[in-house]
């Protein structure tokens, strides 16, 4: 790749970092087609490469989210192993089976959550500051590992982070607020993009992996991230931030269904 390539490649990648790191998102929403439009990689190496710049963006929105007293660890562990599980699971997918059943049912899902969200956001149905700790109840947590089950798999199934998943999940499951549920589906990110890029180290892609790649853009995204989430938690509203992520919710589903449209043709 020459100059002008990378350069344009850091350019998007820090700002795609500023703006998901307020969203307890890891960002391969546009990672994976930035890499697949600017470099000569197939899905099967891109997918990896995103997923390290998932785990930047996480690290750096965990960070400014932990000051603030925005991160629940002990929620965070707990939740991981279905992630982990479905990582594996995602990454064995990506390798092995085509994606046309899988668009079309996670785009249905999350077309369904987000609609629910819409709909509370705009009756103020919800108080985006405030945690329920009445819904922290056994059952509801069980559930809610099961259900990370699908953030993991689509981390390591389509290099994004599983945010999609984990934040309306520990919102409406959970009772967690809009900031806490992002603060901590950021630290779930950092482990379930580490064990999805470790997962196709170990099961090899197609093509090599280009670390010189990862080398020259992770420090942009970390730092794009950090000054993102930074800026962020001192100017944006949580109900602000709860809107954002409901659209960003709704132009994946666009975006997942464009694709499964050219799967399908």
């Amino acid at each position: 790749m020459d100059f002008w390539t990378i350069a344009l490649l850091i350019v998007m990648v820090f700002g795609v970092a500023f703006i998901y790191s307020n969203l307890g998102l890891g960002g391969g929403l546009l990672y994976v087609p930035i890499l697949l439009s600017l470099t000569p990689y197939v899905k099967e190496v891109v997918v990896p490469i995103s997923l390290t710049f998932t785990i930047a963006t996480s690290l750096s929105a965990t960070v400014n989210h932990w000051r603030k007293g925005l991160v629940d660890f002990n929620l965070a562990l707990m939740l991981l192993t279905g992630a982990l599980i479905g990582a594996v699971l995602g990454v064995l997918f990506n390798l092995n089976v085509p994606k046309k059943i899988f668009y079309s049912v996670f785009i249905a899902v999350i077309l369904l959550m987000s609609s629910k969200m819409l709909r509370d956001w705009i009756r103020e149905a919800r108080d985006e500051d405030t945690d329920d700790d009445t819904k922290l109840t056994r059952p509801r947590k069980i559930a809610n590992s099961t259900g990370t089950l699908a953030s993991g798999f689509t981390s390591g199934g389509l290099g994004i982070g599983g945010g999609l998943v984990n934040v309306p999940l520990m919102e409406y499951v959970l009772g967690r607020g809009a900031r806490r549920a992002i603060g901590t589906s950021s630290l779930m990110i950092i482990f379930t993009g580490a064990f999805g890029f470790t997962t196709y180290l170990f099961l090899g892609t197609p093509e090599p992996i280009d670390f010189n790649l990862i080398f020259i853009l992770w420090p942009f995204v970390f730092v794009g991230a950090f000054v993102g989430s930074r800026w962020g938690l001192e100017k944006l509203k949580s109900r602000m931030v709860a809107l954002i992520f409901i659209i960003v919710i709704f132009l994946a589903a666009a975006k997942m269904s464009i694709d499964l449209y050219f799967l399908l043709t």
